[in-house]
């Protein structure tokens, strides 16, 4: 077999593969063969009928056959013996036979790029110390006295953290993004910081009976996009005033959220459980700013193949929620972009990093995985073990250890430069 390959632009390549006569004249012969032995032709016994008959008859079909089997085991041999890494599904063009009975034809391929080091000096790392406050913690604490406190109806003005039962009008919406008019029996907590700042503020002062207009602008980020950012307008009837009686921060109040003995106990995990949250979101922000600074080092040509498969993907996924609608593929192929360039890219450099610098998945690494996903699922490692090796995630699971270890490598070599708060 004869294979030229030619550089084409970026990290497209050009096989130009011509496969003896000798050889298609022995694969069509051994098709040829086997069309003999199942032809069941008028005046010859099955098996039976004249060779020639058998070219005539089935020559078109066992060419076609012939060029299939042809092109798929010299397209394999070629890509092996040229140390080609194919990144995408190659294209095939100018198939035909030559006047000799040879077999030809030209493959595109594109390939993965060739990299030589990854570099990854300098990276920089904004770390802030990690600390808890005492009036963190006081928050939470005033989250769980809130979840154990009861509501007592007063005969006075509503204050900051009482809760108000409310009948609303809406005699105003310009924009008309409020279906419905009517909100009776309201319950609006004026403590809840959660609840929209004009509610809390409007609301403070009134009493039962009292009647008020009442406009509210809703923030462009809340949670019911149909209404966030338009201002509305009602006619607000406060039908009770209830005073939250929140439980005293002591020891027996600690026992009834079930985590502690004692306040003194209940703080100290709290801080503990801050601390390690904080720990996380510093932890994914750092790894966001290594693939970022990683990418930007290595600018390293990405497959566009590879980008297509993935806009593919994005597509595919947004077409298949419920309120797609008419979207804009082309607008979501130019917004991902940039998104799939570099997850292709970062796949790239750290599987290249991986062996660059000798970092690999130990037993003992996927032990402790194992046990730690057997504990978190109260299962035993045998059954932990059992459940992955059916679902086929080890080499999933082995693939992603080793991400992260080469994350973890980065991290110890980056420079951490003090975050100002």
């Amino acid at each position: 077999m004869k294979v030229e390959v030619k550089q084409g632009e970026g990290l497209i390549r050009e096989l130009s593969v011509v496969v003896p006569a000798e050889t298609v004249n022995t694969e069509m012969d051994k098709l040829f063969a086997e069309a003999r032995k199942e032809a069941d032709l008028k005046g010859f016994r099955k098996g039976k009928a004249p060779m020639n008959m058998i070219r005539s008859i089935y020559g078109d079909r066992v060419k076609a056959d012939v060029a299939d089997q042809l092109l798929q085991s010299s397209l394999q041999d070629a890509v092996r013996n040229n140390e080609l890494k194919i990144a995408s599904k190659p294209t095939i063009t100018a198939i035909d036979f030559t006047d000799e009975g040879a077999f030809s034809y030209t493959a595109e391929i594109e390939v993965l790029p060739e990299i030589e080091k990854v570099l990854f000096d300098d990276i920089e790392l904004k770390t802030e110390k990690i600390e808890v406050s005492d009036d963190e913690i006081d928050e939470v604490l005033d989250h769980y006295r809130r979840q154990q406190s009861h509501l007592k109806p007063v005969e006075r003005e509503a204050k900051e953290t009482d809760v108000v039962i409310v009948d609303l009008l809406k005699i105003k919406d310009p924009d008309m993004v409020m279906d419905q008019s009517e909100f009776t029996n309201s319950e609006i907590d004026l403590g809840n910081k959660l609840t929209v700042k004009d509610f809390r503020e409007q609301l403070r002062g009134l009493k039962a009976g009292d009647e008020k207009e009442i406009s509210i602008t809703y923030d462009k980020n809340y949670s019911e996009q149909q209404i966030a950012g338009a201002t509305i307008t009602y006619n607000c009837k406060v039908k009770a005033v209830n005073e939250r009686i929140m439980p005293a921060a002591d020891d027996e109040f600690a026992k009834r959220t079930g985590q502690a003995e004692t306040l003194l106990e209940l703080r100290l995990k709290i801080r503990e459980d801050f601390t390690r949250q904080k720990e996380d979101v510093q932890r994914r922000i750092h790894r966001r700013d290594i693939v970022e600074q990683m990418c930007q080092k290595n600018d390293v040509p990405v497959p566009q193949g590879l980008v297509d498969e993935y806009l593919d993907s994005i597509v595919d996924d947004i077409k298949k929620q419920p309120d797609a609608g008419q979207m804009d593929e082309k607008e979501i192929r130019e917004r991902y972009r940039p998104v799939g360039v570099n997850s292709i890219r970062w796949e790239l450099l750290w599987h290249t990093l991986a062996k660059q610098e000798s970092i690999e998945v130990l037993p003992s690494d996927t032990e402790k995985w194992i046990n730690g996903f057997a504990a978190g699922n109260n299962i035993t490692p045998e059954q932990a073990k059992e459940t992955l090796n059916k679902s086929g995630r080890v080499a999933q699971l082995r693939e992603s250890m080793l991400e992260e270890k080469v994350v973890g490598f980065l991290h110890d070599k980056a420079r951490k430069v003090p975050l100002e708060k």
